[in-house]
């Protein structure tokens, strides 16, 4: 492992010092931080990171100086790190921002500030991950079984500061986002998957050298197979043989899927939630600021979509026919953007395929993650009672349709 970079870093608000800050953000100003307060941010709730408010006093006062700014920093909770990092949800963010914050069609926050020691060659990684995906499925099971003391969290330290945006609406997962937000956030996601359709820059190592779904899918099955039946106990009301078959389905045919939605088609945000996209304009649907890019890579669109709607369409007799309208609407904007080539049939076969990894997702989020609740359950139990509704009765194509 690279050695750490011989400077602080602080990994908590409480770690923060007007000193750092100072330095961080003064450029060629000679201004200085002389006092800071800081405060949660007010939208979001997670397990990967932990960020915060950071208010900023200068002296002398300097107009061309931030007066606000959201630090971010790694999660305090060991598994969660360890899982987080596993996937480099860290190191994808930071490659993100140092690569496409200046050009990128939607809005974003303005990057002000990273800093990052260094971490493994890309070509380790790759090898380490090609050796987890063919060791015996004892060895996966095993892995599975005990991944909160086999996933370590690293010593490498991560702190990042961005624009504060104020003002912002966000729609939290326990709530149903308004019909306007959800068309503007489609629209956008059309405009950046065709800006750089089937790019080369999506063949590039960072951020793009990491899969859409999952490096590692042969110790997701080894995981699946050895919480699924306690899972399956715990929310009998939600994983009914109905659900079950699918996720099975989903399981015996991870690494297929995963490889077919992994095709560099498309430039995906990869964490396409509702509290990811704030909404600063007076009406619904105006001013969409996209934030949280851990999880960017390139793929088919179908999974940027696919988790924006199985995370926030109510669940229902209509959740269906409903996901398909939307569907179609991005479709057509995709279409708009210039993109002739993706098939509206192939888009659905594949929103269908990303279903099947969400559902079986969130058997594994249920078993593994800790993290906090919202509402009155947990990021499983609310995803869960979502996409149940929205599965298709009949199993979609691993690959092209005819």
């Amino acid at each position: 492992m690279p050695k750490r970079l011989p400077i602080g870093i602080p990994q908590t608000v409480d770690e923060l010092t007007a000193d750092w800050l100072t330095d961080a953000l003064s450029g060629s100003s000679d201004a200085r931080v002389v006092d800071f307060t800081s405060a949660e941010p007010g939208a979001g709730v997670g397990f990967s990171g932990l960020t915060a408010r950071v208010d900023l006093t200068w002296e002398p006062a300097d107009p061309s100086l931030p007066a606000t700014v959201l630090a971010k920093f790694p999660t305090d909770i060991p598994i969660n790190r360890g899982l987080v990092e596993s996937e480099g949800c860290y190191d994808r963010e930071f490659d993100f921002y140092e690569r496409f914050s200046d050009d990128f069609p939607t809005r974003i926050p303005r990057l002000l500030h990273t800093v990052r020691d260094p971490g493994r060659a890309w070509s380790s990684m790759e090898r380490q991950f090609r050796i987890l995906n063919r060791v015996p499925n004892w060895v996966a099971r095993l892995i599975g079984r005990y991944s909160y003391k086999m996933v370590r969290p690293t010593k490498r330290r991560f702190a990042m500061l961005l624009e504060y945006v104020e003002n912002a609406r966000v729609t939290p997962l326990d709530q149903i986002p308004p019909e306007a937000d959800l068309q503007a956030i489609l629209g956008a996601q059309a405009r950046f998957h065709a800006q750089w359709w089937m790019s080369p820059v999506l063949h590039e190592e960072a951020p793009f050298g990491w899969r859409t779904c999952s490096q590692v899918p042969h110790i997701l099955n080894g995981t699946y197979a050895v919480h699924r039946d306690a899972v399956v106990a715990g929310y009998p009301e939600f994983l009914t043989p109905a659900v079950m078959r699918v996720a099975d389905w989903a399981d015996a045919n991870l690494t297929a899927i995963v490889d077919h939605l992994n095709e560099k088609l498309a430039f995906l945000h990869g964490d396409a939630r509702s509290d990811n996209m704030l909404f600063t304009g007076a009406g619904m649907g105006e001013g969409l600021v996209l934030i949280d890019f851990g999880m960017v890579s390139s793929g088919r669109p179908a999974w940027d979509v696919a988790y924006l709607l199985s995370s926030t369409l109510p669940p229902g007799p209509s959740a269906r026919s409903e996901l398909l309208r939307l569907c179609a609407n991005y479709h057509a904007n995709l279409v708009a953007a210039g993109v002739a080539s993706h098939s509206l049939e192939q888009f659905l076969n594949d929103i269908d395929l990303c279903l099947g990894i969400q559902i079986h997702r969130m058997i594994l989020t249920a078993a593994i993650f800790v993290g906090e609740g919202y509402g009155d359950g947990t990021l499983a139990e609310l995803w869960m009672r979502k996409v149940i509704d929205q599965l298709p009765e009949e199993l979609p194509v691993v690959g092209e349709v005819a």
